[in-house]
Formats: C-alpha cells, structure tokens, sequence
C-alpha cells in the first residue's frame, strides 16, 4: 500500500462518511424523540437523489436550489406523515410502528419503480474539474459533498445544542412525562424531529447523487448502513451517529479500494465485534 493509495482512502471514506451521518442523524433524530425506527428512512434518501436528479437534469434547475427544494419538500413529507400516520399510533409499541414503516417502506420503494423504472441512472458531472494534493485527486462534486455535509451536520449541532427548541428535543428524549410537565409541546418538537429528519435524508441523497448511480432500490442497502451506524455509535446518542459514521465510511472505502465488492461486509463484522464489548455502542447511554 502506497503513501497516495492510503491517503485517497481515507479522505474518500471521510466524505462518504460525513454524508452516511446525515442519514444516521435522521433516523437518530426520530428514534431519540418519537422512539420510531423509520425503517422507510433509506427510501427518504432515494427520493432525496431522485428529486435532485430531475430537478438538474430535466428543469435545469441550479443545483444547490435543486437541493433545497429536495430538502425542503422531503421535510414537509415527514410533517405530513408524523400528522397523518405516526402521531395517532405514537403510543401503540414498537411492533406496530415497525409494520407502519416497513409497509410505507415497500409502497415507496414500488411507486418509485414506477414512477422512475427499475434502471440505474447516472447523473452529470454538476461540478467540473478536480483538486490534487499530496498525491491525492479529488472531483468537484466529492469537494463540494464534503463540504455542504459538514455545513449541515454543523448546523445540526447548533440546532440540537444551541437553540431553545433543540433542548425540547433533548428533553422529550430523556424524559417524555417530564417534559410535558414542563411545558414543552410533544406533538410540535415531535413533528420538528420528523421534518427535519427527513430533509437531512433527502440532503444525503441529493449530496450522494452528482457521485454515485441511483435508484429505485437504493434505499434498502443505505437503511442497514444507518441502522449499523446508529447501532455502532449508541441508540438515540447524535455525537455516537458522527463517530460511527466516519468508522463506517473509512471502513467500507478501505475495504472496496483494496479487496472489492467482499468488503460489504467488514462493517457489519465491525459492528458485531464492537457489540460483543461495549452492547449499547461505543457511546451508548446518551440520548440525543
């Protein structure tokens, strides 16, 4: 192994990375405030890829508008269905909610077939050029990836720990009962989570697009990558998501440069392994 060849790794599996935490940090944000596990969260992030790929392709819509526009209706979607199908259900179990979203999971993944076919779609190059240093060469959309992904997790974190409404949040994840006393309103910092949970989803979709193939399945594979990184880093812990995050991200880049397709799995084994000594992840116990 070259100088160069470790070095492009890491810095691809940095950015991938960082643009996985989105989507852990969706589904993190659900779990930790409503105790739902969005099992159609992965299809979030397709519909995220697709609306930005049409958006650019056909309209020829700028891409960060196209972007915002992904987030913006992906998260009103996620207001729509906390209102409609999850808020009436909140108090029914765990088994009940997993049904409710492996149904929405399926029914999104058909429409999407047929709304969008079942091929593989490649999107242009929305960023032209490239950047090398140190041996290391890197395209204008992966630059440009890393860095919208970094802005938004660095938003989240001001959001989550710097605003009023983001310690309603960590509140109603503590302690339900013991929020409510204190004034917080459940099903508006519930509605919030939800929203913003499915436009940072979207966000990684739409990131991810410009750099790898997408469709109509897609999510299915980036759901098991969230629930590992989510389940690595502490159920409902956001600073345990970025840490797993970034171990999933240089694990898988690692693996795919140097041993192929076979590689897939090495997260997963990870995952196991690390279970075997600390259960509840590396940063378990914290909520939000």
């Amino acid at each position: 192994m070259t100088y160069e060849s470790f070095l492009q790794a890491l810095i691809y599996g940095l950015q991938i990375g960082v643009t996985y935490i989105l989507v852990a940090l969706g589904l993190t944000l659900i779990f930790g405030i409503m105790g739902i596990l969005n099992i159609a969260h992965g299809e979030i992030y397709m519909l995220g890829a697709f609306s930005v790929y049409y958006l650019c392709s056909l309209l020829h819509i700028n891409y960060f508008i196209a972007l915002l526009i992904s987030m913006m209706v992906m998260g009103l979607f996620g207001l729509f269905l906390e209102r409609l199908f999850f808020r009436p259900v909140r108090e029914r179990g765990f088994v009940t909610i997993v049904i409710i979203t492996t149904g929405l999971m399926l029914i999104l993944t058909a429409g999407a077939q047929l709304v969008f076919g079942t091929a593989s779609r490649g999107m242009a190059e929305v960023f032209h050029g490239s950047v090398s240093f140190l041996g290391v060469t890197l395209t204008g959309s992966r630059i440009m990836a890393m860095l919208i992904s970094i802005a938004l997790l660095a938003g989240v974190y001001f959001f989550v720990y710097g605003t009023k409404q983001g310690r309603a949040m960590q509140a109603i994840a503590q302690d339900r009962e013991a929020a409510a006393l204190q004034g917080v309103d459940i099903n508006r910092v519930s509605a919030m989570g939800f929203g913003l949970g499915f436009a940072l989803a979207a966000a990684a979709g739409g990131l991810m697009a410009p750099n790898f193939f997408i469709d109509a399945t897609m999510g299915g594979t980036v759901l098991f990558k969230a629930l590992a990184i989510i389940i690595l880093g502490g159920l409902g812990s956001i600073p345990g998501a970025t840490l797993g995050g970034l171990i999933l991200g240089i694990v898988e880049s690692f693996g795919l440069r140097f041993l192929g397709y076979i590689s897939s799995t090495f997260p997963f084994i990870l995952l196991i392994l690390v279970l075997l000594v600390r259960p509840r992840g590396l940063m378990g116990g914290r909520e939000l």
